[in-house]
């Protein structure tokens, strides 16, 4: 015979068989006595069988010893998932004593008993469990009624598998979906509990068990319910409410409840569906308490692959919310009886259920409360893609292994479709459907929408199906591209100790020069004595001091300590290039020195009696508000200069290089802002700041997986912190992310308790502060995007703020004016319009502006700069008055260089010479290097006709860098009126 060639062998089908094993009862009561006959009954879906009858022994023990076998197709999902949610049934009957006359025995239940198979699928391959038998009553009711403690029946079974369900590789890449449905609130009025003994009420979920196959997820059905008493409601039950099993089909009592799961308090903000918000709350309190509602409290357990998580990840991606089917099917006789039709199928709505959260990194949890709306099976197919169109009745209303209704939410795709189209109302009314463009419109369904009725679903997964960084791994990933930094031991000589060094050695120079002076003259306190005399001494003085070789031993002996000070104080450690900048730094080394001698020796020869020394100005948040000061007048090489003083005085504190990171993005050095928040996270990597503005500089230079860590460590670190979840979101969005960003608002806003704004605007505002214009930009768009049509006052100065910043005052000023319409009595407002006005040179609009800004009684913010800029103008308009009187406000609250030289050129121009004088000698104390200081101190001396202070001065003001043409025009023609001033002439 011919061998047949060409077909391909058949595969072979992998199957398991599960193994049940009744061994034994105990506890067993029947009708009459302890004396029983009994048998069980194994259902799973189907009969699989009962056990022999057998009598309870002495022991009390009934023996069985029954097998009954389920064989698992290991390629079939479908078979898989039966596995995760069905219920081995146990029914106990007693078999009852024959009577005479009777042609058959008679029977009578003991109770019901349930096994769950799930174990199997999270690697066991056999397990012994006591299967309680429920009867009507229960031990704990027992107890509670009668006090007596009351063994409930038991079975003894034992579960084997002849081959492992799942391998260990399938069980670490499935996963195990729960469908847990609650109640449908807000009912149509005519919805009356009396409708329970004509309709059922059922609500259907398609899921996948792998790439090929869908489950229709039916939550069994479901009854109508009167309100709760008064004062009980699902936030805060008085009760337990057990779940139910969904494949309880045929079990009553206490058996049909899952042990361990019940219905949980419900916690509006933490809901992810379309009732969440605080506007919510009254109506859903309402609903839950004072009206009827259609109840399920069910619980489905899914099984899924590997494939069929990725499906599930794909489908939620595409499509963030999926259909939920609620019907109502009426309990006709053909309906009882097996033979339905789309006439039993009614008020067909659909609830759309946001799914999204389950792609958040580390999420397994999603709960919400859904709007229902009518069911329009085009815009169901065209929202959840991968349903086909009608449907094949793969659902079951009554229970999944029940025999009444069918009706699927996607059914398996294998048996051809998904989504059922509502019914047709066999009369045709009307009311009940119309056509509208060619589609049938469900109008009966409507009565969802006008009573706003709402279904509370429950989605968790086992594990996420998003894995999320672990704090500790995020922060060893920081620490990995910044390594941490132990503190830096504290600099035993930095500026302040230079300097203090340089007193101490002067006092010690002065004192040895002071004992050779009482040694040579004597200690007479002579006052009559003539400066011919006086200048004769000296000359000895200095005469014996250089020829004995102690003027020599007197200058090294300070030496080291100016040393410390060139390094310390002027942070020169480097050669110099040119002769013109040796002689310069010795100037101004010069300057120092003196003036710092002259402290040193009052100390020494001070007549009256010694006080506490005012402490330095020059502290931390001193240099601070004199590099903002800087910045504000655009002075950027100033305020750079006092951002490296502030972080020479100490280089351990990271707020220090926080600081001058931000002012390097102002000056769009991106690469230096980097090495400054580098150096912050060397110091302390949980610094929040640190994290996200460095996270931003990688954004910047576009190291996208960098950037998402830092951001992402920041959450962890502070995971209430608003503004981290905030950025986080918006680069999600940088990198359409939509799943993530969503996740990271939603976040924010939780953390987020301000009222009258939102997490964009307020953002947008810190990171403004911050120079970080592109993440401000994005957080603007989202504020757009989120109230189009209410843009607030606070959204158009953000922008306006915005556009300052970077240079567009032409818009600025136009976003800036609308803020203006819609609050005019906002000082913010006209604060910033000022400021735009004060940039683009229109001086007398920007005072105008500004002097509206302080006449209100509620102060704008950052008054300070605000009167400093006034100032400024009145000094350019020649208001010298004016002038002198809001630098001395600006320098009541905070002095500085800047306010102090305000003041002395007021008063300079107002001819007021002392005043002026003592304004500026407090200006040079607070900044020394400042050209206009020493120029106006050189004009006061020659209006005062102090020619070699006049030099000096003028001398300093050059050698700093007085680039002002026209002060140094009127310092020379000064000059040439009085004759003097310049050493040079």
């Amino acid at each position: 015979m011919a061998e047949k060639t060409g077909a391909p062998p058949a595969e072979e089908k992998r199957t398991s068989t599960i193994q049940i094993k009744v061994i034994q009862a105990r506890n067993l009561k029947g009708v009459k006595g302890d004396s029983v006959t009994a048998y069980t009954k194994v259902e799973f879906g189907k009969s699989l069988g009962e056990t022999n009858k057998s009598e309870v022994g002495a022991d009390g023990v009934t023996k069985f010893n029954f097998s009954a076998n389920i064989e698992v197709n290991l390629d079939d999902p479908a078979s898989i998932d039966e596995i995760s949610h069905k219920l081995v049934v146990f029914t106990v009957i007693e078999v009852l004593p024959k009577e005479k006359k009777a042609r058959e025995e008679k029977t009578a239940p003991i109770g019901q008993g349930v096994l769950e198979l799930s174990s199997l699928l999270r690697g066991e391959d056999s397990f012994c469990k006591h299967v309680v038998i429920h009867s009507g009553t229960t031990a704990e009711t027992v107890a509670a009624n009668t006090g007596q403690n009351i063994q409930q029946p038991e079975l003894q079974v034992e579960v084997t598998t002849t081959k492992a369900l799942i391998s260990s590789a399938g069980l670490e890449n499935s996963n195990t979906m729960t469908v847990r449905v609650d109640s449908l609130f807000s009912l149509p009025e005519n919805w009356q509990p009396s409708n329970n003994t004509t309709h059922n009420y059922n609500a259907v979920l398609s899921m996948p068990l792998s790439d090929t196959v869908d489950a229709s997820v039916t939550a069994g059905i479901g009854t109508i319910r009167p309100a709760p008493e008064k004062n009980m409601d699902t936030s805060s039950p008085a009760k337990i409410v057990p779940r139910r099993y969904v494949s309880g089909n045929g079990l009553a009592g206490a058996v049909v409840n899952i042990p361990g799961s019940s219905v949980e308090p419900y916690l509006y903000e933490e809901e992810d569906g379309d009732l969440k918000t605080k506007e919510h709350h009254s109506f859903r309190k309402e609903s839950e308490s004072d009206k009827v509602r259609v109840t399920w409290n069910t619980e489905r357990n899914l099984f899924l692959l590997q494939s069929a998580t990725d499906t599930l990840q794909d489908r939620i991606a595409k499509c963030r919310t999926w259909p939920l089917e609620i019907f109502r099917s009426s309990l006709s006789s053909g309906a009882k009886k097996g033979k339905e039709d789309d006439s039993s199928i009614s008020c067909h709505g659909v609830a759309w259920i946001n799914l999204a959260p389950l792609l958040y990194p580390g999420v397994t949890r999603v709960k919400c409360a859904a709007l229902v709306h009518p069911y329009i099976e085009s815009e169901v197919l065209e929202r959840a893609f991968w349903q086909t169109k009608r449907s094949v009745r793969s659902g079951t209303a009554s229970g999944e292994d029940g025999q009444a209704q069918r009706v699927s939410s996607g059914g398996s795709r294998r048996g051809g479709g998904s989504a059922k189209k509502h019914a047709k109302d066999s009369k045709k009314t009307a009311k009940e459907s119309d056509v509208i463009e060619g589609e049938t419109k469900n109008s009966e369904a409507q009565i969802y929408s006008e009573a706003r009725s709402y279904i509370v679903v429950e989605v968790s997964l086992e594990k996420p199906l998003v894995t999320k960084r672990l704090p500790e791994e995020l922060a060893a990933k920081v620490a990995e591209y910044i390594p941490v930094r132990s503190p830096l031991t504290k600099h035993q000589c930095g500026a302040d100790e230079a300097v203090s060094d340089y007193h101490k050695q002067i006092v010690d120079v002065a004192n040895l020069i002071l004992a050779e002076y009482r040694q040579r003259f004597g200690t007479s306190n002579d006052v009559t004595t003539t400066p011919d005399v006086t200048e004769g001494r000296k000359r000895a003085l200095v005469f014996d001091l250089n020829s004995s070789g102690k003027y020599f031993a007197f200058k090294e002996q300070l030496k080291q300590s100016v040393v410390k000070i060139v390094r310390e104080k002027f942070f020169k450690t480097s050669a110099f290039k040119t002769d013109e900048e040796l002689q310069q730094f010795l100037s101004e080394l010069y300057v120092f020195l003196i003036r710092e001698m002259h402290k040193g020796v009052s100390g020494v020869f001070s007549l009256q009696t010694s006080t506490t020394p005012l402490p330095s100005p020059l502290d931390s948040k001193s240099l601070i508000h004199f590099a903002r000061e800087a910045e504000l007048n655009q002075n950027y090489e100033l305020a750079a200069r006092y951002y490296q003083e502030r972080l020479a005085m100490d280089q351990g504190s990271s707020e220090s290089w926080f600081d001058y990171g931000s002012f390097s993005l102002l000056v769009g050095n991106v690469s230096k802002a980097g090495e400054c928040f580098r150096e912050c996270l060397a110091i302390g990597q949980k610094c929040v700041m640190g994290l996200l503005m460095y996270g931003l500089v990688c954004l910047l230079e576009e190291r996208h997986d960098v950037a998402e860590t830092f951001f992402e460590d920041a959450t962890c670190v502070d995971p209430t912190n608003y503004l981290a979840w905030t950025v986080l979101g918006l680069f999600y969005d940088s990198r359409d992310n939509d799943i993530g960003a969503e996740m990271a608002f939603i976040e924010a806003n939780k953390h987020y308790k301000e009222e009258g704004s939102s997490i964009f605007l307020a953002s947008g505002d810190k990171l403004l502060s911050l120079h970080a214009y592109s993440l401000v930009e994005s957080a603007l768009s989202h504020e757009l995007l989120s109230s189009p049509k209410t843009l607030s006052q606070e959204y158009y100065l953000l922008l306006g703020k915005l556009h300052m910043a970077t240079g567009e005052l032409v818009e600025a000023e136009s976003y800036v004016r609308q803020a203006t319409v819609l609050n005019h009595t906002n000082p913010a407002a006209w604060a910033l319009l000022g400021h735009i006005l004060y940039l683009g040179n229109e001086m007398t609009g920007a005072r105008d502006h500004y002097e509206r800004t302080l006449s209100y009684q509620e102060p704008a913010p950052d008054t300070h700069s605000i009167r400093l800029r006034l100032a400024s103008i009145y000094l350019q308009l020649q208001q010298y008055g004016a002038a002198k009187n809001m630098f001395l406000l600006a320098c009541r609250d905070s002095p500085s260089c800047i306010t102090w030289l305000g003041v002395g050129i007021s008063c300079y121009r107002l001819g007021e010479l002392k005043e002026s004088e003592q304004a500026l000698a407090e200006a040079n104390i607070l900044n020394n290097t400042d050209p206009e200081v020493w120029g106006y101190l050189s004009m006061v001396c020659l209006k005062t006709a102090r020619k070699l202070e006049a030099e000096q001065s003028y001398k300093y003001a050059v050698r700093v860098g007085l680039k002002d043409d026209e002060l140094l025009s009127e310092i020379r023609n000064t000059q040439r009126e009085v004759g003097f001033g310049d050493a040079g002439f």
